[in-house]
């Protein structure tokens, strides 16, 4: 039986053009990746650009509502001393601060940028690690705050619907609208009604609760956008 042989030559150029393709699939599926990873870091950067803007946004939002419940803390705490004083309530500044004192602003977060962030699967890629978890939890901690609202809003209702002050709820409504605020106050009889300063006491008090509230949401809104703005940075090195 003869002995297959093989010329060196050819058997050198098939070995060449085994590596040659070896070489262009491995060249190929790299620059896929590379192709691929470059991708994802651009997705990345827009994502947190989108959360930056989510956050300054939601700083606007959180002002205006701490900014409103402080203003209803400080309505409260002047007509409960002018009435524990025995003083007369001026009837021209009674709806200025009957008005701060009922109205209160929603704080409602913004969460498209944090949704499609997780929705995409680039949430993992953030380098801070506390950074993540801390946007999962501030996205999932509103429940404390909305307690507080809807503890105010039950206290609302139940002044208006009180006999004595039920003509406030038109007011408040038609406040609410942007019309003018229709209605006579009788700042005579609330001066010395143990009812209204009671009222107004626990009124102030949820507005407080409130406020507090707003004032840790404003901390962490702050921070996080700390955090984000800190992110972007060390995605552009």
């Amino acid at each position: 039986m003869k002995a297959i042989t093989v010329d060196r030559s050819v058997l050198f150029r098939m070995i060449g053009e085994s590596a040659i393709i070896v070489v262009s699939i491995l060249l190929a599926l790299s620059a896929d990746a590379w192709l691929d990873s470059r991708k994802q870091a651009v997705q990345l950067d827009g994502h947190v650009a989108a959360l930056a803007r989510d956050f300054d946004t939601m700083l606007e939002r959180v002002n205006a509502s701490y900014n409103a419940a402080n203003r209803g803390v400080e309505s409260g705490r002047h007509l409960s001393i002018l009435m524990q004083e025995g003083s007369d309530i001026d009837p021209d500044l009674a709806p200025e601060w009957l008005w701060h004192l009922f109205f209160y602003e929603v704080f409602s977060p913004s969460v498209g940028a944090y949704q499609a962030l997780v929705a995409s699967g680039n949430l993992e890629l953030l380098e801070n690690h506390e950074l993540k978890l801390e946007l999962a939890d501030f996205f999932g901690s509103f429940e404390d705050v909305r307690a507080s609202e809807r503890l105010l809003l039950d206290t609302q209702v139940s002044f208006f619907a009180s006999k004595s002050f039920s003509h406030l709820a038109g007011w408040h409504r038609m406040g609410q609208a942007g019309l003018p605020v229709a209605g006579n106050f009788p700042v005579d009889q609330w001066s010395g009604s143990d009812e209204f300063m009671n009222a107004v006491g626990i009124y102030t008090v949820r507005q407080f609760d409130v406020l507090e509230d707003y004032e840790f949401l404003r901390t962490r809104i702050r921070n996080i956008a700390v955090a984000i703005a800190s992110e972007s940075s060390d995605l552009d090195l």
